[in-house]
């Protein structure tokens, strides 16, 4: 029987010392990596802008909850500037691939459907505030209507005026 020089290389070789554990001090935790560099950038930017996107919409709702209808358009400027910003996301995330992991995923379900929430009592309190807009101008215009009738009625019970009364014409008369 021969030996090949491969035998003898294992014969020769020091036993394989196993590696002693590190002290749980020095010992790096398990955490898992949720991704890689150009991912984790604009992951963190997506997430952060939501994050904010989430926050103006509850204080936009606070605020029309509350009736305090003043800065309504402060809160027009800043949700658009946020659009803005997160369609800069948006461009990043499609030049670059990205590489997802299921944890990354959860994170990011988890905060799309508090904004999606968010959204949706956001838009009911706005809807709210429309109706409310809009049965106002409806009885202004209707005791406009009667004020500007005199006293002129048609047939069907309608008051009749001489001039069309509309909503762009409410201010100017009032």
């Amino acid at each position: 029987m021969s030996r090949r020089f491969k035998d003898l290389i294992r014969e020769f070789a020091p036993d394989a010392k196993p590696a002693a554990p590190l002290p749980e001090a020095l010992a790096e935790p398990d955490a898992p990596v949720l991704a890689d560099g150009p991912t984790a950038v604009v992951m963190t930017a997506f997430l952060d802008a939501v994050a904010e996107l989430t926050a103006l919409l509850e204080e936009e709702t606070a605020a029309i909850a509350a009736g305090t209808l003043d800065g309504l358009e402060g809160f027009a400027r800043r949700k658009q500037a946020m659009a803005d910003r997160l369609d800069g996301i948006m461009a990043e995330a499609n030049a670059a691939p990205l590489r997802l992991t299921d944890d990354l995923r959860a994170m990011i379900l988890d905060r799309v459907e508090r904004l999606d929430r968010a959204i949706n009592a956001n838009a009911a309190g706005l809807v709210a505030m429309r109706r409310a807009v809009l049965a106002i101008n409806r009885s202004l215009l209707s005791a406009l209507e009667k004020a500007a009738s005199d006293g002129l009625y048609a047939p069907t019970g309608q008051a009749v005026r001489p001039v069309e009364l509309s909503a762009a014409g409410l201010n100017a008369e009032l």
